[in-house]
C-alpha cells in the first residue's frame, strides 16, 4: 500500500526542533523515511538523510554519532568499498552491506536508526547499548510507524491517541515509564541494546547486546581512568566545537579535565547559576575551569514556576517532567545552542559508580533489618524507628520501598475505582523482579543492574529530549559501554567504601541519611583515580541537591497555576483521579509540606500538564 508523503512529513514536523539544519524524505512503495538533521559530522548537504547507497539501494535514517566511524571506514576501504561522503551515516550503510547485522557489534557510539534493504525487503531498526538515543514505535493497520519521540507517532493516521494507565502509574511511582511501555496507549519503546527486524510483514525483536555478558568479560582491575579518558577523546569527534556542562561536582569536573587535556581546541564550559546563594555551585565550577585553563560561561537559571514555560517543554518533549531541574537543563541548552551543537554531560557516573549512596546502602540496611527481625518486638520497634527502617520483607520489596517516589497504595487511594488496578502494580513489580533475576551476584549487584538498565535509560531520555529541544546533541562519556561494564565488574565494597573500619562500626546505630557521604565515600574509583588532578574542594564536597524546596513551593504562590490546573473541575486528570480525594490529600500535605510531598505534587501536576498538552 503506497505511503502518503504528506502524512510522513506531518509526523516529522513534530521533531523539527531536533534537526533544524536540513530535512529529507524517502519513499519506496510501502517504506517511507523522513528525517530532520542536526549537522555535526560532514556538514555538507551530500550527507543529508535519508541517505541511500546507489549500488545496493540500501537506505538509512539515523539519529546519533558513531565515534569510531573513521576506523571502520578505513577497514571497509581496505575491503574495497568506496565512499562519497565523510559522514558516519554512510559508514553505517556500508558496514551493514559488508557485515550484515553483525556490524552492530563493531559500533562505538550513540544511535537509533532504521535501514531498508530492498534486495530482500528487510527493515532493520536498532538502538544503542545503553539507550542514549531514543526510539519509539507502534504497530497499526497500515504497518509499523517509528520515531525519536512518541508525539510524532500520534500524528500518523489511525494511531490511537490516548494515555496508557500503567505508564501513568509508572511515571508517578518512579518518575519514568519503565520497560518498553510509554505514556501513550499502543506506543512502545525499543529498549536499549535491542533491534527490531521486519521482513515480509513479520516482526521480530531481539536483544543484540547483553549487559551481563559485557560485565562477565570485564576485569575488576580495569584502568578506569584510561577507559574514561579514551571515551572522552572519542566523543570529541565532530566537525563542530564541543562544549562541556560543568556543575563543579565530581563527574562534570572530571569531564572538563579530560576534555581539556585531550582536545586540540580547549572546550568552553557552561554552568547554571541558581538562587539562593547557598545552593549556587558556580564558585566550584569557576575554580575547576581556572585550574584547567578553560573558558567558562555562567547562565542564570530561574525557578521553574512559569507553568507555560514548563508546558512548552512538556509539549516539545512529548513527556511530563519527572524532575524539577529539567527546566534548568533546558535553559542551559538554549544558551549553549547560540555557540554549539554538541555538549558533554556527566550523566551515568552515579549509576555505574554507586553515587546514590543512600540507595546503594540498601543492602546494609537490609542486613540490619534482618538482625532486628530476630529481636523481641518491643526492642525491634525501637530499633526500626531509630534507624528509619520499615517492615522487613524480601530484597526486591525492601529496595522498592526506598526507590519509589510515590507509593502505589497512596496513588490508588486517590484514583477513581478501577483506574489503577492491582494488576497494573504487579506488571511494574515484575519488571524489577526480572532485572533482579538477570543480575548475577549479591544484593548490591541487583541494585546496580536496576540503576543501569532502568534508571539510567530514563535519565538519558530526559537529557536527550531536553537538549535536542534546543537543537543540541548531548554526549555522555560515562555511558561508554566498555567503561560501564568495567565499572559494574568492580565489587560494590570498592565503589561505595567506608572511610575507615571505625566508620563502619560508628554507622551501625545511625540511619543511612545521617551517615551517608560522612562515614562513607561514594564513587570511590573516580575519586581515587583523579585525586592528583582535581581541586580538593571538588573531591571532598557532598552531592548538592536542587535548591528549590519543593514542599514549600507546592503550597506557595509559585505553584498557584499548577494547583489551579490540578484541582479545576475540568482537570486533565479528572478521568483518572477522584477530585475530592485529591483535594483532601493536598490539604493534609499542606499542614507540613515536606519535600517528599512536594515531589509528589510536582509529578501529579506534570502528568496533568502532559495530558492537557497531548490528549486534550
Amino acid at each position: 500500500m503506497p505511503v502518503s508523503a504528506e502524512a510522513v512529513e506531518h509526523c516529522a514536523d513534530a521533531l523539527a526542533h531536533r534537526g533544524p539544519d536540513a530535512r529529507g524524505l524517502y519513499i519506496d512503495r510501502s517504506v517511507a523515511f523522513a528525517h530532520r538533521r542536526l549537522s555535526v559530522i560532514d556538514l555538507d548537504s551530500r550527507a543529508n538523510q535519508p541517505l541511500r547507497d546507489n549500488g545496493t539501494g540500501v537506505v538509512i535514517t539515523y539519529n546519533g554519532e558513531i565515534y569510531n566511524y573513521r576506523e571502520l571506514k578505513k577497514e571497509l576501504q581496505q575491503l574495497g568499498y568506496r565512499f562519497l561522503t565523510t559522514s558516519d551515516t554512510e559508514v553505517l550503510i556500508v558496514g551493514y552491506i559488508a557485515w550484515g547485522q553483525a556490524f552492530l557489534d563493531r559500533l562505538d557510539g550513540i544511535f537509533s536508526f532504521a535501514l531498508f534493504d530492498p534486495r530482500n525487503c528487510l527493515v532493520l531498526i536498532a538502538r544503542d547499548r545503553l539507550g542514549v538515543k531514543p526510539l519509539y514505535y507502534t504497530i497499526c493497520d497500515t504497518g509499523l510507524v517509528f520515531g525519536s519521540q512518541p508525539n510524532a507517532l500520534i500524528r500518523w493516521p489511525g494511531v490511537m491517541r490516548g494515555p496508557d494507565m500503567i505508564g501513568a502509574l509508572s511515571f508517578l511511582s518512579y518518575r519514568a515509564v519503565v520497560g518498553s511501555r510509554t505514556l501513550y496507549a499502543g506506543i512502545s519503546k525499543l529498549e536499549p541494546g535491542y533491534l527490531l527486524e521486519i521482513r515480509s510483514g513479520r516482526y521480530r525483536s531481539e536483544r543484540w547486546w547483553d549487559l551481563s555478558e559485557g560485565i562477565s568479560r570485564s576485569k575488576p582491575d580495569s584502568d578506569i581512568k584510561e577507559l574514561l579518558g579514551s571515551a572522552v577523546q572519542r566523543q570529541l569527534v565532530a566537525d563542530v566545537p564541543v562544549a562541556v556542562l560543568l556543575s563543579g561536582g565530581l563527574d562534570s569536573s572530571i569531564l572538563a579535565y579530560e576534555a581539556g587535556a585531550r582536545s586540540r581546541i580547549h572546550p568552553i564550559c557552561y554552568t547554571g547559576r541558581v538562587e539562593p546563594s547557598e545552593y549556587d555551585e558556580t564558585g566550584y565550577a569557576m575554580e575547576v575551569a581556572a585550574e584547567f585553563g578553560l573558558t567558562h560561561r555562567v547562565v542564570p537559571i530561574p525557578e521553574p514556576s512559569d507553568i507555560e514555560a514548563v508546558g512548552e517543554l512538556v509539549r516539545l518533549r512529548g513527556h511530563p517532567l519527572g524532575m524539577h531541574n529539567e527546566t534548568a537543563m533546558y535553559t542551559l541548552a538554549k544558551a549553549i545552542s547560540k555557540e554549539h551543537k554538541v555538549v558533554l554531560t556527566g550523566e551515568g557516573a552515579d549509576e555505574i559508580f554507586a553515587g546514590y549512596s543512600r540507595l546503594f546502602r540498601t543492602p546494609y540496611d537490609y542486613n540490619r533489618s534482618k538482625f532486628i527481625a530476630a529481636l523481641p518486638s518491643s526492642l525491634a520497634q525501637i530499633a526500626r524507628r531509630r534507624l528509619g527502617l520499615g517492615a522487613h520483607g524480601n530484597q526486591l520489596q525492601f529496595f522498592l520501598d526506598r526507590y519509589t517516589y510515590f507509593p502505589v497504595d497512596e496513588i490508588r487511594s486517590l484514583a477513581i475505582d478501577g483506574q489503577m488496578g492491582t494488576e497494573y502494580e504487579m506488571e511494574l513489580v515484575d519488571h524489577f523482579a526480572a532485572q533482579f533475576a538477570e543480575a548475577e551476584g549479591d544484593f548490591f549487584s541487583k541494585i546496580s543492574r536496576v540503576f543501569v538498565s532502568t534508571h539510567l535509560p530514563a535519565l538519558l531520555e530526559m537529557v536527550d529530549n531536553t537538549t535536542m529541544v534546543a537543537g543540541i546533541e548531548a554526549r555522555v562519556p560515562f555511558t561508554d559501554h566498555q567503561l560501564v561494564t568495567a565499572a559494574m565488574a568492580i565489587p560494590g565494597s570498592q565503589r561505595l567504601r567506608w572511610r575507615s573500619p571505625i566508620a563502619s562500626v560508628q554507622a551501625l546505630w545511625q540511619p543511612v541519611a545521617s551517615f551517608s557521604e560522612r562515614l562513607d565515600v561514594s564513587k570511590y574509583p573516580l575519586r581515587s583515580e583523579y585525586r592528583s588532578v582535581l581541586p580538593k574542594s571538588v573531591l571532598s564536597r557532598k552531592k548538592m541537591g536542587f535548591p528549590l524546596p519543593l514542599g514549600q513551593w507546592a503550597v506557595g504562590e509559585g505553584a498557584a497555576q499548577y494547583r489551579g490546573l490540578l484541582f479545576h473541575e475540568d482537570s486533565p486528570l479528572g478521568n483518572l483521579f477522584d477530585p475530592p480525594a485529591l483535594r483532601r490529600w493536598f490539604e493534609v500535605g499542606r499542614e507540613r509540606p515536606s519535600d517528599s510531598f512536594g515531589r509528589k505534587f510536582w509529578l501529579l501536576a506534570n502528568l496533568a500538564l502532559f495530558f492537557r498538552e497531548t490528549f486534550s
